[in-house]
């Protein structure tokens, strides 16, 4: 069960229909089939690389890797029949992976929260990821130096109370003819980090030539990908 297989209208309540009715033994899928699904006669659910996105240059990538592993452990047992779980992983250490494992959410909010202290990240402060993106990668690296420029020098006024990261090219350089720089805007008051948001959109002026330039202002972003 993944994108491939489920583009057709009902293509994926046909598929859940047949698990359900007992003909299908093995559900292979993506982390669609990770969430919700309440199926008493499921007693085994493998993860195959647990932890491949642990290590996403993302500070949620933790937090979703225990996210998809509790869910996905939920769905094994909720019969009374009973349940394994099988993770295969490479950090076994990791406290996504343990955490998630014993069920002990405390735990891993506690250590994950000493994580988002140094660098300060969300909850700690608020969050702003601004995308540059266009045709040619130097234009695109230009326009995102550019902004940071104008962003430092405008927002001197607040003192340290905003901090600009970056500008640095996208985790995910290019998406199709696109290449994509961004750059990080943190600060603790909504009130302020608002004003360099509306300063950035309105006094940054984007060419409009060939690159076909854009600017994406994210934010409290889900995701820095």
């Amino acid at each position: 069960m993944d994108v491939d297989t489920t583009t057709g209208k009902w293509a994926h309540a046909d598929i859940l229909d047949r698990v359900g009715r007992g003909e299908v033994d093995v559900l292979l899928g993506t982390q669609m089939i990770a969430k919700g699904l309440d199926f008493p006669n499921v007693t085994l659910v493998g993860v195959i690389d647990a932890d491949v996105g642990i290590n996403l240059p993302d500070f949620r990538s933790s937090e979703r890797c225990f996210q998809l592993l509790s869910q996905v452990a939920g769905r094994a047992g909720r019969g009374p029949k009973g349940g394994h779980v099988l993770v295969q992983t490479r950090v076994p250490s990791h406290h996504a992976v343990k955490c998630a494992v014993s069920h002990d959410y405390a735990s891993f909010v506690e250590e994950e929260m000493e994580g988002r202290a140094d660098p300060l990240y969300p909850p700690l402060t608020r969050l702003a990821n601004v995308v540059f993106s266009g045709l040619r990668e130097s234009d695109t690296e230009q326009l995102a130096m550019t902004a940071a420029t104008r962003l430092r020098k405008a927002i001197t006024r607040y003192g340290n109370e905003i901090t600009v990261v970056g500008p640095a090219p996208c985790p995910i350089e290019r998406v199709k003819t696109r290449w994509r720089w961004h750059l990080l805007l943190k600060c603790a008051n909504p009130a302020l980090l608002t004003r360099a948001c509306r300063f950035l959109v309105e006094r940054l002026a984007v060419p409009k030539d060939r690159a076909q330039l854009r600017v994406a202002l994210d934010r409290d972003p889900v995701s820095l990908l």
